[in-house]
């Protein structure tokens, strides 16, 4: 993926020192030390040697997670789970997509998803929240590794806003294309209640974490709703996510 050789030895190298660092002393600072590479297509990523990070440029940029089986021109994407902001860049640079609202709790992820989608010039609102039911205040607890942080009974209180509230700052009547989504468990919750907000969505991209949601009354909920359930890696040659599609979008 990278566009020149400083690039790619930078991010090889930093694959190695990711792994090493874990095991060093000194572990908590070079997790957090930031680096800028270069990747095709006159892109350029922020990130640090968190293993968080990492995984993420692996998972996003490397196996290309997000990679649609269906046809899209997306106008409007939002990536709820933001993170760093790698999915947002790479759903931009892949379908053509520049608007964007990213939500996610974490401050520090947040600061750096708002450097990712200003150095590639992307139309984008970062919202510091959680997501889910409703609007109010939630307890998270950060992780070591910075794609792994939660909604808890206990850590930090954050900021939760409702997808209402998302398509309040809208333009009247506006249609997502994609919801992309990787809460860490909070889409059981987010899929409980006050759901008026579905009509307004044409599909929805998630990593859904059955170990600790209901996953079969998810689906359920969401077919109910006039979705079609494309499950996780279902479709010949494309290593896709949950997917849940209304017909007329595919």
């Amino acid at each position: 993926m990278a566009a020149d050789k400083r690039s790619f030895v930078r991010f090889a190298a930093d694959v190695v020192l990711s792994r090493i660092a874990r095991h060093l002393p000194i572990a908590a600072s070079m997790a957090n030390r930031e680096r800028t590479i270069h990747v095709r297509g006159g892109i350029s990523l922020r990130y640090r040697l968190n293993r968080g990070d990492m995984q993420s440029l692996r998972e996003v940029w490397i196996d290309e997670a997000y990679r649609l089986p269906f046809d899209v021109a997306p106008k409007l994407i939002v990536d709820l789970g933001a993170n760093i902001g790698l999915t947002s860049v790479w759903l931009s640079h892949r379908y053509g997509c520049t608007n964007f609202v990213a939500v996610e709790p974490s401050p520090e992820n947040a600061r750096l998803a708002r450097i990712n989608l200003d150095l590639n010039k992307l139309s984008a609102e970062v919202v510091e929240a959680a997501i889910g039911a409703s609007d109010g205040t939630v307890f998270f607890q950060e992780e070591k590794d910075s794609n792994m942080g939660h909604v808890a009974s206990s850590g930090r209180p954050v900021r939760q806003i409702s997808m209402q509230t998302v398509l309040d700052g809208l333009p009247p009547g506006a249609q997502i294309d994609i919801v992309k989504m990787d809460i860490e468990g909070g889409e059981g919750p987010l899929f409980e209640s006050n759901l008026g907000w579905l009509s307004r969505v044409r599909s929805i991209v998630a990593e859904t974490h059955r170990t600790v949601i209901d996953h079969p009354a998810l689906v359920r909920t969401l077919e109910s709703q006039g979705f079609r359930y494309l499950p996780a890696h279902s479709i010949k040659e494309f290593e896709t996510l949950d997917i849940f599609l209304r017909p007329e979008a595919s």
